[in-house]
């Protein structure tokens, strides 16, 4: 069965008291009996104000990040590093995340799933106790034929 992954940012969101000077990239790879794709989204620096869940700056475009033969399922794994900017030292945390994705079966021609990822952050230096949670929502899209 001949399957597309297509990943979509749906979401971004942040909490805390590191600042609202934020960038990010989210990398995702795609795995099925070894790498079989991958897709990377960067977000250049913007404000984005604690408690607001808004579109994600810039509305970057759906990306497809695997395309091929699906039988079992797919394993995605994801990175997100959140970058609070700064004048002199930027905070910067960084998480990984798994998801995995099952095949549709007869029919069956699509399949979503929606996951949160979300890096915490550290003012720096470490001596100010400031603390941030940069979460972005991604929705993953498998389209088999």
């Amino acid at each position: 069965m001949t399957c597309k992954l297509t990943m979509t940012l749906i979401s971004e969101h942040q909490e805390g008291e590191c600042g609202n000077d934020w960038k990010y990239v989210l990398d995702a790879k795609v795995f099925h009996e070894g790498l079989q794709g991958e897709g990377r989204v960067s977000v250049p620096k913007h404000i984005l104000e604690p408690g607001n869940v808004k579109e994600p700056h810039g509305n970057p475009e759906p990306m497809v990040i695997f395309s091929g033969e699906c039988l079992t399922e797919l394993l995605v794994r994801m990175r997100l590093t959140a970058t609070e900017v700064d004048m002199f030292v930027n905070d910067v945390g960084k998480v990984d995340k798994d998801l995995k994705i099952e095949c549709p079966g007869p029919g069956r021609e699509k399949v979503t799933k929606e996951v949160d990822i979300a890096a915490g952050v550290r003012e720096a230096p470490a001596i100010l106790n400031k603390n941030s949670v940069f979460t972005v929502r991604v929705r993953f899209t498998l389209v088999c034929e």
